[in-house]
């Protein structure tokens, strides 16, 4: 307490001086800078950053338009067919101050904004009701090598890393290098569902199979938009035998919201090219 209390007057003159020597403006708000940071993002955006406030699906955690007291709500994709992860959480909505600040990550390199998100998503992932008892193997999704040459880094990974740092040390252990991807796909934007699901297909193997067997598994990445990547490798974790996977991403592309299908299918599936704005699982 005592040395933040006297850094605190050499903070203030060092903020000082990066308003006046370095003038900077907010990556996001384009308002100038007052304090000395190590992302260009003022305060105000940061704190901009609240939980989303939906109704979710239990499983998938896609919004709802409504739910029915005392029963686990379910979409009508989900009601068809169930994905091969257990459920899915995200921290907030893929729009405003948080969308752009996934975009300085992933396209402008900005990478201590990983922190950042990081710290944003050990917010929900802390909360889930899952592993209380046991290790759970924290597994960012892969790049291929081509786009992580291209790119220089995987931002799954460092969010992942960026959570671990505001996680319990003695559960949640990254592990990565195991899950790889194999074949260098084309983008998913633009594709329908039936072109997504097969574009995936094949495209991730585990090196050591058995190093997740019997084990819980947090899958992480930066945004779900339909969740076709996110449930191959889902897929390929179930087929070596781990024994809960929860998908868990920074942001989550809500579609249109879906009523709960009773005795019918709701229209969340016609909707799904929607959302293909966003390059994520």
């Amino acid at each position: 307490m005592w040395i933040e209390t006297a850094w605190r007057p050499f903070r203030t003159v060092l903020d000082s001086l990066a308003a006046v020597l370095l003038p900077s403006d907010c990556r996001i708000c384009n308002q100038p800078l007052v304090r000395l940071s190590r992302i260009p993002v003022c305060n105000g955006c940061l704190n901009s950053l609240a939980p989303a406030d939906v109704n979710a699906c239990s499983v998938c955690g896609e919004a709802l338009e409504f739910t029915i007291a005392e029963v686990s709500p379910l979409c009508g994709i989900c009601r068809r067919a169930l994905p091969r992860f257990d459920f899915a959480i995200s921290f907030a909505s893929y729009d405003g101050a948080l969308r752009r600040l996934v975009h300085l990550l992933k396209y402008e390199q900005l990478r201590p904004a990983a922190r950042v998100l990081g710290a944003k998503l050990a917010h929900v992932i802390s909360r889930a009701d899952f592993a209380k008892d046991r290790a759970v193997l924290v597994t960012p999704v892969p790049l291929h090598r081509s786009k992580r040459r291209q790119r220089g880094f995987n931002q799954a990974e460092l969010i992942a890393r960026g959570a671990l740092r505001h996680l319990d040390a003695s559960r949640f252990v990254l592990h990565t290098g195991n899950l790889r991807r194999t074949q260098a796909t084309v983008s998913q934007t633009g594709l329908t569902s039936h072109q997504r699901r097969e574009n995936v297909r094949g495209a991730f193997a585990l090196r050591s199979p058995e190093q997740v067997r019997g084990r819980s598994v947090v899958l992480i990445d930066d945004v779900y938009t339909t969740g076709t990547t996110l449930n191959e490798c889902a897929r390929m974790l179930r087929a070596a035998g781990a024994n809960e996977i929860v998908v868990a991403t920074v942001a989550r592309v809500y579609r249109q919201a879906a009523h709960i299908a009773v005795g019918g299918v709701s229209t969340q599936e016609e909707n799904a090219t929607a959302v293909s704005g966003a390059v994520a699982g």
